[in-house]
């Protein structure tokens, strides 16, 4: 199985990830049978209820002392004790203590909105060209053809959840939200692994989307995308309203999952080193809250 490999910014170093369940992953992506498996089973919703409903069990809890050990979970960060945690789940939609994830104020930078890992690509004639994975249009995305039209050059900005990541997610800017609207897909995964072999993820996927009416980058579309075990998109406010940057917007059940942002032509600017590693293919380590760009 082919690493995936990150960058890291604070150690300025490539290293490769540490992959969630890597012997299912090897199986599902790397043999005939197992991919087989994921496009005719797993990638329904019925798959990823069941599994859903094993990880809110309270006989998961036993999962949660080993996942914090193989993946070198920071408990010091977590607002509430380990032993409170009634599941696996439970554990997974954690919230942190605020100190953890100071938020950018400059109203000059744009921040990451999770914790994730991060790639930047620009909107080519409506249509995204990510480095080893499929290409999809913005149309496709949003479902829409109109508002598609309005984000050519623009920047789209790729934040992936890992299963080891924190899994709240928050508003880009100060902002006015539009109501949410659904579009119902598959539950297929996110994972690198599976972009490179599925066609069209992300716009076959469940997703919620929005639109962000900022104060400093201009309407930015705001899009969470379901994946396999993904029990929930949870939208803490469905019908809109007005919020400021760094509040948090909404939080995934378990599992991987992605959010993607699509930025207005001219709205923002990648920091270099995000856009470099991005054009090699390599996403960014970045965390909520912090700057990962700015003004054009």
């Amino acid at each position: 199985m082919t690493p995936i490999l990150l960058y890291n910014r604070v150690t300025r170093s490539i290293e490769e990830e540490s992959i969630f369940e890597k012997d299912v992953m090897r199986f599902l992506y790397s043999h005939p049978i197992g991919f087989a498996l994921t496009e005719w089973l797993l990638k329904r919703r019925l798959a990823t209820e069941v599994y859903a409903r094993r990880m809110r069990s309270p006989r998961s809890r036993v999962k949660i002392g080993r996942f914090i050990e193989n993946h070198s979970i920071n408990i010091d960060e977590i607002e509430e004790p380990i032993e409170s945690f009634a599941s696996f789940n439970d554990f997974f939609i954690r919230k942190l203590k605020p100190s953890a994830r100071p938020i950018d104020r400059n109203p000059d930078s744009l921040i990451s909105i999770a914790d994730c890992r991060l790639a930047a690509y620009p909107i080519r004639k409506g249509e995204v060209y990510p480095v080893k994975a499929r290409s999809f249009t913005i149309a496709e995305l949003a479902g829409d053809k109109k508002i598609a039209e309005s984000y050519t050059g623009g920047l789209c900005l790729i934040f992936r959840l890992a299963p080891v990541d924190y899994h709240r997610f928050a508003y880009v800017d100060d902002c006015e939200q539009t109501p949410v609207k659904a579009i119902n897909g598959f539950y297929r995964s996110v994972h690198p692994l599976s972009l490179r072999r599925m066609k069209a993820v992300f716009t076959e996927n469940r997703r919620e989307y929005c639109v962000l009416k900022t104060a400093n980058f201009g309407d930015v579309i705001h899009i969470d995308v379901g994946a396999t075990g993904v029990g929930r998109i949870v939208q803490n406010h469905p019908q809109g309203g007005q919020f400021a940057r760094g509040e948090e917007k909404g939080y995934f059940e378990f599992g991987g999952s992605t959010v993607i942002l699509l930025l207005k032509h001219g709205a923002a600017k990648i920091d270099e080193d995000i856009a470099e590693y991005s054009h090699r293919g390599i996403e960014t380590i970045v965390r909520y809250g912090e700057k990962i760009g700015g003004k054009h």
